[in-house]
């Protein structure tokens, strides 16, 4: 048992160096307990991420894309340039299911309490996005993926289309538009 131990990186560090060693051993039982109590510790396994029963939902809501009359499907666009405009689609989606109650203006007051209440408030209105304004977010999204594309984009209609499973398939039962957006000219 005490050859196998020599062998052992964290034998060979208490042998090289008692300090550094004696560290990794402290860590790694600081893993360890974590992990026997199913607390949450990075850089490691989360316990929360692959243990937790999965609830199936009432509903499941997906997010559509028309660019130029045609459906537009993340797999269609380079892969981060899909990540991130999909991802903003569904941060829209999200926004619009809260009535547009943005996080910014409570972040902004809780991390940055000690600013002057005017310097708080445009920060706020300058970060938050405005749901009567949806202009500059659609005209965005034309250039945006007329760049990932590789083609000229004309109209980006976006749609929210919720699901509930009946008999183990997905049946629609309501769409609503979100965003539509036109080139300017």
């Amino acid at each position: 048992m005490r050859n196998w131990w020599n062998t052992t990186f964290l034998g060979r560090s208490i042998r090289r160096d008692r300090w550094l060693g004696w560290s990794f051993a402290a860590f790694a039982a600081i893993q360890l307990a974590a992990q026997l109590i199913t607390a949450e510790v990075t850089p490691f396994f989360l316990y929360g991420m692959y243990s937790d029963k999965i609830h199936p939902a009432d509903e499941y809501v997906r997010v559509t894309c028309t660019v130029n009359g045609s459906a537009l499907t993340q797999e269609a666009m380079p892969r981060y340039a899909g990540e991130l405009f999909f991802s903003t689609l569904y941060r829209l989606e999200g926004l619009d299911a809260q009535n547009y109650d943005d996080l910014f203006a409570p972040f902004i007051a809780e991390r940055f309490g000690w600013l002057p209440q005017s310097t708080k408030q445009e920060l706020s209105e300058e970060l938050s996005f405005d749901p009567k304004d949806t202009t500059a977010l659609g005209q965005w999204m034309i250039r945006y993926l007329g760049r990932a594309l590789d083609e000229p984009v004309e109209e980006v209609i976006i749609t929210r289309e919720k699901y509930i499973y009946e008999d183990d398939r997905p049946v629609l039962i309501e769409r609503s538009p979100l965003l539509s957006a036109h080139v300017q000219r």
